[in-house]
């Protein structure tokens, strides 16, 4: 859904570098057109539900990034006149099958969307297409980071044309441990739920990568390039993984992909081409003018993972740390951001948040309790993560 939005912006940057050089608002920034974005592919395998995305184009000059289309009856239906049902869920916009369509491997099938203003959009009818297993997701070091790499093949020659997404996930780890808790009546130790020290990020991609053996003899891509990461990557300092999906495409939808790659790659200068007149296989039944933008496949998706240790990387490499503002000075002297103690007196900056307490610095001969606090920025990562373990960590 980013690579389609990221169109929309394109051809709008275009349109004010051809513009004349008085000032002006362009019309692309003005109007305030509204297509519909459909993202997602039917998946007829038993083990696996089908997920739409369905949102709406915004204005460049607009509040917000994105706009959900709500409200909306989706169903998938096959050329045997069959049809499932995809219920939308708790995140706006996204509807899901409420289990696995186990759909047949010879049928063909499409989506069907009604929306809550009553207007009608159908997707064309399209064979189910199976990625092959993916051989091999690798990486090199070169000094500018990480390198990620995808390799397949298909024995029976049938597959040919190849998309990639992925999605990246790692650790990292606040500045400072909190082994306490406040509430608004008592600090009591901290559960390994309530853990605010160890948390995750996830990243989706953006960027359209596409395979082809369309001109060789076997079916075969290798060393596809998927991913980078840059040497001082925060993504990098601990542990980080990278989860590589594997789309088989049919020629039509990676003729509409590869218009789609070479649009948002090579606009953005006076010298580059028009934009291209975009085209995916999803219409607006009562109006065959009005845009729509995505391209509804069917298929099983392939996946592999691999993980990266900080031990796996030059020891040369100088990562970020987001939090090293908040320990050491480079000027010398006392850090503002350093750790200090409460006491029972001022036990109100832990209640309401101010410091989070570490550990107890002290108990006093009358048997009152110092904590040492510090500022929720540099203790909770759960301000910039999740502290839940992802179920394929280890």
């Amino acid at each position: 859904m980013k690579v389609l939005r990221r169109i929309i912006i394109s051809i709008a940057l275009l349109t004010i570098l051809y513009s004349c050089r008085e000032a002006y608002t362009p019309p692309a920034i003005q109007a305030s057109v509204s297509y519909l974005v459909v993202d997602g592919i039917i998946n007829p395998a038993n083990d696996t539900t089908t997920t739409i995305k369905l949102s709406r184009t915004v204005p460049i000059n607009g509040a917000i990034g994105t706009k959900p289309e709500t409200g909306a009856k989706v169903t998938v239906e096959s050329d045997a006149n069959a049809s499932y049902i995809l219920k939308e869920t708790s995140t706006a916009g996204t509807y899901t099958s409420s289990a696995p369509l186990n759909l047949s491997q010879t049928g063909k099938y499409r989506v069907r969307i009604i929306t809550s203003g009553n207007k009608t959009y159908l997707s064309d009818f399209v064979p189910v297409k199976d990625a092959p297993p993916i051989d091999t997701v690798t990486h090199t070091l070169p000094a500018s980071g990480v390198l990620v790499f995808v390799s397949a093949h298909d024995p029976a020659n049938n597959t040919r044309y190849y998309r990639y997404e992925y999605i990246e996930t790692w650790t990292f780890h606040s500045a400072f441990s909190s082994s306490y808790i406040a509430t608004t009546t008592r600090i009591v130790p901290r559960t390994p739920a309530q853990d605010i020290f160890t948390c995750w990020q996830n990243a989706n991609s953006s960027d359209i990568t596409l395979a082809s053996s369309a001109n060789l003899t076997q079916d075969v891509v290798n060393n596809t390039f998927v991913a980078s990461v840059p040497a001082a990557s925060e993504k990098l300092r601990i542990r980080y993984s990278i989860l590589v999906k594997q789309y088989a495409l049919t020629k039509d939808a990676y003729n509409f992909w590869a218009l789609i790659k070479k649009d948002t790659e090579q606009l953005g200068t006076i010298f580059d081409a028009q934009p291209s007149q975009i085209q995916g296989n999803i219409h607006n039944v009562n109006d065959s003018t009005e845009p729509v933008l995505g391209y509804i496949s069917a298929g099983r998706i392939q996946q592999k993972r691999i993980f990266i240790d900080r031990t796996d990387l030059p020891a040369l490499w100088g990562i970020d740390d987001f939090y090293k503002p908040c320990y050491g000075n480079p000027n010398g002297g006392p850090n503002p951001h350093d750790p200090v103690e409460i006491s029972k007196g001022n036990y109100i900056e832990l209640y309401f948040g101010t410091y989070i307490p570490l550990n107890i610095s002290r108990i006093s001969s009358a048997g009152d309790t110092s904590f040492l606090g510090a500022e929720r920025q540099c203790t909770d990562c759960t301000l910039r993560g999740f502290n839940k373990k992802p179920y394929f960590w280890y």
